[in-house]
């Protein structure tokens, strides 16, 4: 079965159940629908109701602040005149529009009440009304009135003055019930057509004091019938359903409470149910006469999504069968944003990369070069010299597990030889380190260790792997993998210019190196393309990490006679002897890239000190003066990394590899 059949009776078969599910369901989809509807508009309802409130309760409060600032009163209550204070109590009911206000003095006593003339000198400070009055702070919560109703109340402090910190002589209470008209008036705000109950509570349970909807002592029985949950969160939003006069409401009520937080009673937002599910009843029979046309564009749009998701897959496979086949021009499809779209990416960046590497395989054969290389500093090297006094021979057992197979070659630092790990049964590469580096102090030879350490953590394709560290009768070794290939340098010497897009692919696989030992905290500091070996399958791999480290002291020096890395390649921090970061090996790795495009090094001279002079001093020639086909770009990532100051190049091996790529 083809892929686009699956997908098409995949979609399809999909289609088919949600729709068919749709319908055995719809009656209970509708009556979910209408409550979520009634939930929503209730909320919003309730929403008003509350903002509706907090605006009463605002105006109360701001009347009252702004009637104690008036100088006469505070005269009149400082000196607790008892028939002005009356007075001044009315007044600030009809200033205020409080239903009635109650003054108390600075110990929280009272002293007047408007609708009360004789009223007694109570002790109201433990009220949280007046006690957070007293204390500076204007406070406002829910009361219940002398009929039992609910109200709104305010208290501001009253003080000498606007300054927050002068004296408090006493508080004015103001308080504004909640009753019929009030309750019609807020249906009204939140766009009728709904129900709207005030009720009290206790511990019998709601008792409806006001109600837009029915009758008080009709509603006050359903609403004990449901759970009141006094203990919520204040704001808390609480369902309802109750069932008056045979017509079903869906509600939602909240909890009105006190300036201490007690819950004193609460509102409840009603609506009809059956009216919003009338609405719903209409859809389900619309749904059936859409259902079956809607079945049919399904069936139609499924085909095309079919064909649009595998005609790019089927272009892939056969890309992917021509590619396994050694053809790396396969037409792909268009670029695009989705998971196949990422799919394409990935194969166009895989494709690049077999068709970079093939033109590095195909420039090995070319030029018929097939032949072991292993570690630099033996290349042009005769491998007689490694059979000097105390050397290795082929057949000799070397430090209990090594079988040695052939000699390598020899260089500066020790000499490479081809062995065979007895004990795990692989064919290893053996460099022995002259007994001259073993003379080092300690502290050297202790870093050169860590150095090898970290080394050892480096796995990756374009790395050749340490193994270990170790010492035989004086003789310091470094086991490693044993790459079969040629050197990079050779490479060069032989064809003299490499093609661009030959050098882009080894810069990027030099990159993908550097970047994982940057990451592991190992700097190479003796990158050069005798330390590069290309594989007959066109995979490079870069050797030597952590060798270099051992030509350093302690201290930082370097030892007479000996240089941390190869003059040529070196970076000019290197020559300065500053401290020395990747950025380094990045410098390294432009000077090899220049030599591959131009056959040449950067900067030439007779002696070390000339080229020291050079790289310090004198701007680096363009290859394209020296190779005109040279692409733009690619010389100028090459330049970028040959940049004098490092804080001019690339910023890391990925940004200098994101440069190459730009160039391809």
């Amino acid at each position: 079965m083809t892929i686009t059949r699956k997908i098409f009776l995949a979609t399809a078969s999909v289609v088919v159940i949600v729709l068919g599910a749709t319908v055995v369901v719809s009656n209970q989809a509708a009556k979910g629908a209408s409550e979520a509807l009634v939930d929503e508009t209730l909320a919003a309802t309730r929403a008003q109701v509350r903002a509706t409130l907090d605006a009463r309760r605002t105006a109360l409060r701001g009347g009252a602040a702004v009637f104690v600032q008036n100088p006469g009163f505070f005269a009149i209550v400082a000196t607790r005149n008892g028939a002005s204070l009356f007075d001044q109590a009315q007044e600030a009911v009809a200033q205020i529009g409080a239903d009635w206000v109650q003054v108390t003095d600075e110990q929280g006593v009272r002293i007047a009440r408007s609708d009360d003339p004789g009223a007694r000198a109570d002790t109201l400070v433990r009220s949280a009304l007046i006690a957070g009055a007293l204390g500076g702070t204007e406070t406002s919560g829910f009361a219940i009135n002398r009929d039992g109703g609910l109200a709104q109340a305010v208290a501001v402090p009253i003080r000498q003055g606007a300054d927050p910190s002068a004296r408090i002589v006493g508080v004015l209470m103001a308080v504004r019930g909640i009753d019929s008209t009030v309750a019609r008036d807020l249906v009204r705000e939140a766009g009728g057509g709904l129900g709207l109950v005030f009720f009290t509570a206790d511990d019998e349970g709601p008792t409806a004091r006001v109600a837009t909807l029915g009758t008080p002592a009709a509603l006050t029985p359903l609403l004990r019938e449901r759970d009141w949950a006094p203990a919520l969160p204040a704001g808390t939003p609480l369902k309802a359903d109750l069932t008056l006069e045979g017509t079903h409401y869906l509600g939602q009520y909240e909890l009105l409470r006190s300036a201490s937080g007690t819950p004193l009673g609460g509102f409840v937002t009603l609506k009809n149910e059956d009216a919003a599910l009338a609405r719903f009843s209409r859809l389900q029979l619309l749904l059936f006469g859409t259902g079956a046309a809607g079945l049919l564009v399904a069936f139609a749009l499924s085909l095309v999504a079919a064909r649009t998701i595998s005609r790019p897959v089927q272009q892939l496979a056969g890309a992917a069968a021509r590619a396994a086949q050694g053809d790396y021009a396969a037409e792909l499809p268009p670029p695009g944003r989705d998971e196949i779209g990422a799919l394409n990416g990935a194969f166009r960046a895989l494709l690049a990369d077999l068709r970079d590497k093939q033109q590095l395989v195909d420039l090995l054969q070319a030029d018929d070069a097939r032949r072991t290389v292993q570690f630099a500093d033996m290349t042009g090297t005769s491998k007689l010299a490694a059979l000097a006094p105390g050397g290795l021979a082929p057949g000799m057992r070397f430090a209990r597990r090594y079988e040695v197979k052939e000699v390598l070659g020899a260089g500066g630092m020790g000499t490479v030889y081809k062995a065979l790990d007895t004990e795990l049964g692989e064919v290893v590469a053996i460099k022995t380190l002259k007994r001259e580096f073993a003379a080092q102090d300690e502290t050297a030879l202790l870093r050169f260790r860590d150095e090898i350490r970290l080394a050892r953590k480096i796995s990756h394709r374009n790395v050749v792997r340490t193994h270990d560290i170790g010492t035989e009768d004086g003789t310091y070794f470094i086991t490693m993998e044993y790459v079969e290939g040629r050197s990079l340098k050779d490479l060069v010497r032989q064809r003299g210019t490499l093609p661009p897009a030959v050098v882009i692919t080894i810069g990027k696989q030099l990159c993908r190196a550097l970047e994982v030992a940057h990451a592991a905290g190992v700097i190479h500091r003796d990158i050069k393309p005798q330390n590069i070996v290309v594989g007959p399958d066109g995979v490079l791999k870069v050797m030597d990490f952590g060798i270099a480290r051992l030509a350093t002291r302690s201290e930082g020096t370097t030892q007479a006679g000996m240089v941390v890395g190869t003059p040529e390649y070196m970076a000019p921090e290197q020559f300065l002897g500053d401290d020395v970061d990747p950025r380094a090996d990045l410098y390294a790795a432009g000077a090899v890239l220049y030599e591959c495009l131009t056959g040449r090094l950067p900067h030439v001279a007779e002696s070390p000190i000339v080229l020291i002079t050079k790289v310090l001093e004198e701007p680096v020639v363009p290859p394209r003066e020296l190779v005109p086909g040279v692409p733009e770009r690619l010389e100028t990532a090459v330049l970028a990394a040959l940049q004098r100051d490092r804080a001019l190049r690339p910023a890391s091996a990925e940004a200098l590899h994101d440069l190459l790529a730009a160039a391809e």
